[in-house]
C-alpha cells in the first residue's frame, strides 16, 4: 500500500527525530547557540517525553529550550502573554507528570523571574536535591536581593569551587574590579559581568567594591535596601515613563549623591546595554574596563595606563594555559578591551613609546581576530 504524501512526510520526520540524540541545554549567557538549534532540541526533547512521560531530565531540557526561545526568538509573532502562557502550559503538564521532582519545582521558580512569592518552589527543589547546581545562581540573586552578603558569598564561592564559571570570565571580571578606587560603586548589566565579580569577592578579592546589577536594581524592594545603605532617598516611580527616565538619564548622577562619597563606575558591558549613554557622556572617563562617572574634569590617561600596565592580569589573552569552557563568549566579551587599548595606543603614539605600541598591537590583533572588529582594528593600527 502506498502511503499518502502527508503520512510519508510525518513518518520521515518521526524517523529523523528518533535517530537524533537530544543535547543538554546549557546557559544561554555563556553557551549560546543558534535559535534553530533550540527549536530542534525542543522537538527532540518533546519526542523523548512522549516516550518517557516521567523522565524529569527530559522535561527540564524541553522547558529550557522553550524558555530560551521565549526571550530570544524575534520571529515568534505571538504576544508576550501567549508565549508566556505556552511555558505555563508546559509547567502544568510537567506538574502532572513529575510534581515532586527537583526539575519541576526549579522550573516553576525559574519562570517567575525572581518572584519571591514563588520562593517555596525553589526551596523545595533544594530540599529534594541540594547537591544540584542549577539553583546556585538564583540563590546568589536571592541573597543579594535580601542583602545577605554572607549567604551570597557562600553560594558565589560554590561557583568557583565547582568550576561553574568560565576561566576567561573570571580573568575579565578581575580586570574590571581590580583597578577601581576604594569602596567604588560598579554598575553591571548581566550574568557575565556580575556573578564572576561576586565570586571573586567571595574569595576576598576587592570585596570593598559595591557590584550592583542594573537588572536587580529595577526591583523596588532591592533598590530600597541598596539606596538606604548608601544613604540615598528611596526612589518610587509614578509610572513606567518615570522609571525609564531615571534609569536611562539620572541613575549615575543619583548614585554619585551617596552620603559616603563613594566613586561611581559604569562597566563597559553595562554601557553597551545603555540606550541613552549620550546623556552621561560628558561625565564618563575611561579608566580601564569601566567608566568613572565624575562631575569634575580629570586626566584619566594616567589611571588608564596604570591599570592596563600594572593592575590588570592580561597574560591570559595570549597565554591561556587552560581549557576555556565558553570560548565564543570570551571572544565576544574580550572585545571590550579594544576600547581602552585604542585610547592608550594613541597615547603611546604621541609619546613615541614603541615597546608599548608593539605590546598593545599584538593584543589588539589577537582580540579582534575573527570578529567584526578585525578590519577596523587593522585599519586603525595602519594609520
Amino acid at each position: 500500500m502506498k502511503l499518502p504524501l502527508i503520512c510519508t512526510l510525518f513518518l520521515f520526520t518521526s524517523l529523523q527525530l528518533w535517530a537524533q540524540t537530544p543535547q543538554t541545554i546549557r546557559s544561554y549567557a555563556s553557551h549560546p547557540q543558534e535559535l534553530s538549534w533550540y527549536k530542534q532540541q525542543s522537538q527532540l526533547w518533546k519526542h523523548r517525553i512522549d516516550q518517557e512521560p516521567q523522565n524529569a531530565h527530559a522535561w527540564k531540557q524541553y522547558f529550557a529550550a522553550n524558555r530560551v526561545l521565549m526571550f530570544h526568538d524575534s520571529t515568534d509573532k505571538r504576544s508576550k502573554e501567549q508565549i508566556y502562557q505556552s511555558l505555563e502550559n508546559i509547567l502544568n503538564d510537567m506538574e502532572k507528570a513529575i510534581p515532586n521532582s527537583y526539575e519541576f519545582n526549579f522550573c516553576k521558580w525559574q519562570l517567575g523571574g525572581n518572584n519571591l512569592d514563588l520562593l517555596p518552589y525553589l526551596e523545595k527543589a533544594i530540599a529534594i536535591d541540594s547537591t544540584r547546581t542549577d539553583h546556585i545562581d538564583y540563590m546568589i540573586n536571592i541573597s543579594e536581593m535580601k542583602r545577605n552578603v554572607q549567604q551570597r558569598n557562600l553560594y558565589a564561592k560554590k561557583l568557583m569551587d565547582k568550576q561553574l564559571l568560565s576561566t576567561g570570565l573570571i580573568y575579565y571580571n578581575y580586570n574590571v574590579i581590580s583597578g577601581l578606587k576604594p569602596k567604588a560603586i560598579l554598575l553591571t548589566a548581566g550574568d557575565n559581568d556580575t556573578y564572576p565579580a561576586w565570586a571573586l569577592q567571595a574569595k576576598g578579592i576587592r570585596n570593598d567594591v559595591w557590584v550592583i546589577n542594573n537588572y536587580l536594581l529595577h526591583i523596588e524592594s532591592y533598590r530600597s535596601k541598596i539606596f538606604s545603605e548608601l544613604g540615598l532617598p528611596e526612589k518610587v516611580f509614578k509610572d513606567k515613563t518615570d522609571e525609564e527616565t531615571f534609569f536611562n538619564k539620572e541613575l549615575l548622577s543619583y548614585l554619585l549623591k551617596n552620603k559616603k562619597n563613594y566613586p561611581v563606575y559604569l562597566s563597559l558591558t553595562a554601557a553597551a546595554c545603555q540606550p541613552s549613554l549620550e546623556q552621561w557622556s560628558d561625565n564618563l572617563y575611561l579608566t580601564g574596563l569601566s567608566y568613572e562617572y565624575s562631575q569634575q574634569n580629570f586626566d584619566n590617561i594616567s589611571t588608564l595606563r596604570k591599570n592596563m600596565e600594572h593592575t590588570m592580569a592580561l597574560d591570559y589573552i595570549d597565554k591561556a594555559f587552560y581549557i576555556e569552557s565558553a570560548e565564543e563568549k570570551i571572544k565576544e566579551i574580550n572585545r571590550n578591551y579594544l576600547v581602552p587599548m585604542m585610547k592608550l595606543y594613541q597615547h603611546y603614539q604621541g609619546a613615541g613609546d614603541k615597546n608599548r605600541l608593539d605590546w598593545l598591537k599584538e593584543k589588539m590583533q589577537l582580540i579582534s581576530q575573527g570578529t567584526e572588529d578585525e578590519s577596523y582594528i587593522q585599519q586603525f593600527l595602519a594609520e
